[in-house]
């Protein structure tokens, strides 16, 4: 069966088939994980603070978390697509628990603190890299085509919870127990999540059948612009990046405020991911992916450059509308992408993504946080806007354009 990427989506629930076990099972495995690398992070970035006192050892952290991730996601994707994934995210899981609990172990044996931290997190990196195309090659291989766009909403709605958990419980734990305990907590997180993949069972005996048969899957694939659809997500991972830096030159230094209003910042625009989850379907099916990708796209855009023209409070208002509409526009990207696709290649076009979206997300940062230095972060805030708009209308015009030239102009499903 095929459906266009404008097709209602009442043209495809009604016959829709139910979740299925793995479907159900990768909910809960993305909350979880989410919620632990989130906690791993609060607490590494505790302690090497504690350790050397230097905002820029924070700094080198999250180069350690990066770069991994840039430079083996591409190897790490064909890697995906060779061997069974459910058993690779097993294994990293497994490696993660063993990575995050050796931290704590290290440091009441009395190990150098920014040692320990640094190659910790390197290794949990380099395995993450492994897990981000293993883990979404296995959407495409277990969740049916035409429930790909609920189950995203869903996903996005489990990693904006467990961002956001992980803030208060993170706080609420190294308050009451220091930094140290939360390596043994992230530890556990991962050994739940391990038992999500046990229970996802092996993949069904058809889906392997189809694979060997092949089917209008490779054919349409062929024919979609997976390299243009990746791109329009990688200006997901560029969005929250270059934000992250900006909010708290905004906040901090334009607006003199401290830690607190962050916290609430944050807490907006998690919840207004949380709402295009919840609106997605009704505006996907009336607008279609493609046409919701791109108001998203234009919408996140303008909130973008209003945010740090009219204080705190006009941030804060602002703030959800703009997580509203980029939620939107990512939840479209990522079935857009994950529909044009084949399920021999998934690991594949999701490890070359996510490469890119990092090595994109990092030289913007870099540029636009140096504009906003030399003149004033609103011009960085303004630049954000204006690559998104350029980018985002360039690109899904071109996506149009092919299909438009295109006999069936469809994806797979």
């Amino acid at each position: 069966m095929t459906v266009s990427p404008q097709a209602p989506a009442s043209a495809v629930t009604a016959a829709s088939p139910p979740a299925n076990r793995a479907e159900r099972l990768l909910i809960p495995a993305t909350f979880i994980t989410c919620l632990g690398n989130s906690i791993q992070i609060i607490a590494a970035s505790l302690l090497v603070v504690q350790a050397e006192q230097t905002a820029m050892s924070v700094g080198w952290l999250f180069i350690a978390v990066a770069a991994p991730q840039a430079l083996l996601s591409v190897w790490f994707g064909r890697l995906a697509d060779r061997f069974d994934r459910r058993m690779l995210c097993l294994v990293c899981d497994l490696l993660s628990a063993a990575g995050a609990v050796a931290l704590p172990v290290w440091l009441l044996l009395g190990g150098p603190t920014d040692t320990a931290v640094y190659a910790t997190n390197l290794a949990l990196a380099t395995v993450s890299a492994l897990f981000i195309p293993a883990s979404n090659a296995l959407v495409k291989e277990r969740v049916h085509p035409e429930r790909l766009g609920k189950f995203n909403a869903r996903f996005e709605v489990a990693t904006q919870a467990g961002t956001l958990l992980s803030t208060g419980i993170g706080g609420m734990l190294v308050q009451l127990f220091g930094a140290k305990p939360l390596f043994f907590f992230n530890g556990l997180t991962f050994l739940l999540s391990a038992v999500c993949w046990i229970f996802v069972g092996r993949k069904p005996m058809a889906a392997a059948a189809q694979d060997v048969a092949g089917g209008d899957d490779v054919s349409v694939a062929e024919a979609s612009p997976v390299v243009r659809l990746g791109l329009l997500y990688a200006i997901g991972n560029i969005i929250v990046t270059v934000s992250n830096a900006l909010v708290v030159v905004l906040v901090v230094q334009a607006f003199k405020q401290g830690a607190g209003v962050l916290g609430v910042v944050d807490a907006l625009a998690g919840v207004g991911v949380v709402i295009a989850a919840a609106v997605y379907g009704k505006l996907s099916g009336r607008l279609g992916e493609l046409h919701l990708m791109l108001l998203g796209y234009l919408g996140c855009a303008l909130f973008i450059t209003l945010q740090p023209r009219f204080g705190t409070i006009g941030l804060m208002m602002l703030l959800p509308l703009g997580a509203l509409t980029f939620g939107l526009a990512r939840i479209s990207a990522r079935t857009l992408l994950m529909k044009a696709t084949t399920e021999d290649r998934a690991g594949s076009v999701f490890g070359a993504t996510n490469a890119f979206g990092l090595a994109a997300s990092a030289g913007a940062a870099l540029a636009i946080t140096m504009l906003s230095d030399h003149t004033h972060v609103k011009y960085g805030y303004l630049s954000l806007g204006v690559l998104v708009a350029v980018v985002a209308s360039i690109t899904i015009g071109s996506v149009r354009r092919l299909y438009g030239k295109q006999s069936t102009g469809t994806f797979a499903s």
